[in-house]
C-alpha cells in the first residue's frame, strides 16, 4: 500500500520502496536544500547529512550510512570542477546528479515533471527495481515503447548501422543524452554510440534510464551484438567498443587508461577510422577538453561535429573546447540537435538512394 502525505503546500505519495532508504544530499542554495529535504523525507526517506558541497561534506559523507547522494547543480552557480572531480574519484555509492535545473524556487514542490523520475532514479540506483506502477507520471507512459515480445518486433527489421553517431557526455551529460533520445523518431536512419564518463557499475543503469525515455532501442554494448539502425549502445568504461567488417561489435581490453573513461576522443576516432564522413559526433555537457582531439580527426575524415549549446548545459567546457578547436557544423539545445539530425539524415538518405 501507498501512503498519502499531505501538507500545506501539497500532497505527495510516498514511494513504497524507499522508506528508509538513508540519502545524503549536496546543494549549495539553501532553499533547494530546504525543498530536497522536504521532499525526501515526504517519501519517507532518511536524510542523513545535507549540507553545500565542499571537503567537510565529503569528509562527513564517509562516516554516514548513505545509500545514495543527490548531488543538486545549478547553472546559476559556479561549481568547483576540481571537488567534483574528487567526489566521483571517492565517493562509492551512486550518485545522482540532479542537473536538470528543473527543481526551482517558483515550481510547486512534488510536481511529476521532476518529482517522480527523481524517485525513480533513486530507486534504481539502491537496487529497488520494483517501481509501484501507479507513481509514473502519464508523461512517463505516453513514453514507454512496446515490450520485446510485441508483434511489431522492431528491432529485428533494423538494418545494420551504415551511420553511426558517437553521442559524447560527462557532468550534466544523463539528462542531456534523455532530452535529445527522448525527441529522436522511431525510425531514426543511424546508431548510436554513447561514451558518458561514468563508473563501470552504472552502464547497465544508464542504459535502462535511456531506454525508457526514447522511442530508438538502447542497450549497454555487448561483444558480437550487430549494430543496427534505431539502436543505441552504451560505452564501457574498461573495454574499447569497435564495430568488425560485418557490423557486430567487439570489445577489447583497454590496457593503458586515458584521463576520462571511457575515453571520448577514443571512440569518436575510431568510428571515424570505421565510418569516414558516415561517422558523426555530438558533444554535450561536461568538464573538461574530452572529444576535442577525436573531433578533429573526425573532421578530417569527412565527419560532422555537433555540439550543445551553452546556455543549455550544465558545465559546457567540455563543447566549448570542440567548437574552439573544431569546425562545428551545429549548435543547440538536446532537442534541437535531436530534430536537425533526423532531418540531416532523412535527407542524406533521400540522396543515397
Amino acid at each position: 500500500m501507498t501512503e498519502t502525505i499531505r501538507s500545506p503546500e501539497s500532497i505527495i505519495i510516498a514511494h513504497p520502496t524507499l522508506s528508509n532508504v538513508a540519502i545524503a544530499i549536496a546543494s549549495d542554495s539553501v532553499q533547494q536544500r530546504s525543498r530536497l529535504r522536504k521532499l525526501a523525507e515526504q517519501a519517507a526517506m532518511q536524510v542523513v547529512l545535507i549540507e553545500p558541497l565542499t571537503r567537510l561534506f565529503l569528509h562527513k559523507l564517509e562516516k554516514t550510512n548513505a545509500a545514495v547522494m543527490v548531488l543538486d547543480l545549478h547553472d546559476n552557480i559556479e561549481h568547483d570542477e576540481g571537488l567534483i572531480n574528487e567526489l566521483l574519484d571517492t565517493v562509492t555509492i551512486p550518485i545522482i546528479f540532479n542537473d536538470v535545473t528543473a527543481l526551482t524556487v517558483n515550481e510547486p514542490p512534488g510536481k511529476d515533471d521532476w518529482y517522480h523520475p527523481l524517485l525513480r532514479k533513486i530507486a534504481e540506483s539502491t537496487g529497488n527495481e520494483n517501481v509501484d506502477i501507479s507513481l509514473l507520471t502519464e508523461k512517463e507512459l505516453a513514453k514507454k515503447k512496446p515490450n520485446a515480445n510485441d508483434s511489431q518486433q522492431i528491432n529485428l527489421r533494423h538494418a545494420i548501422a551504415k551511420s553511426v553517431w558517437v553521442l559524447g557526455a560527462s557532468l550534466g551529460g544523463p539528462d542531456a543524452l534523455k532530452r535529445f533520445l527522448a525527441a529522436l523518431p522511431a525510425d531514426i536512419p543511424a546508431a548510436f554510440v554513447v561514451a558518458q564518463h561514468l563508473g563501470a557499475n552504472f552502464v547497465e543503469l544508464l542504459a535502462r534510464q535511456l531506454d525508457r525515455v526514447t522511442k530508438v532501442e538502447v542497450m549497454a554494448a555487448r561483444d558480437g551484438h550487430v549494430l543496427r539502425h534505431n539502436q543505441v549502445v552504451i560505452a564501457p568504461v574498461m573495454e574499447r567498443i569497435r564495430i568488425n567488417p560485418i557490423g557486430n561489435i567487439e570489445l577489447e581490453m583497454i590496457n593503458e587508461q586515458t584521463a576520462y573513461m571511457p575515453s571520448i576522443d577514443r571512440i569518436v576516432r575510431d568510428f571515424a577510422d570505421r565510418y569516414g564522413k558516415r561517422a558523426g559526433a555530438i558533444i554535450f555537457s561536461g568538464m573538461g577538453d574530452d572529444g576535442q582531439v577525436g573531433c578533429q580527426h573526425l573532421q578530417k575524415m569527412g565527419g560532422q561535429v555537433w555540439v550543445q549549446a551553452a546556455e543549455t548545459c550544465v558545465i559546457s567546457s567540455m563543447p566549448d573546447n570542440v567548437r574552439r578547436n573544431c569546425d562545428v557544423a551545429v549548435v543547440g539545445s538536446p532537442e534541437y540537435l535531436a530534430r536537425r539530425l533526423a532531418s540531416h539524415l532523412r535527407t542524406r538518405t533521400v540522396e543515397a538512394s
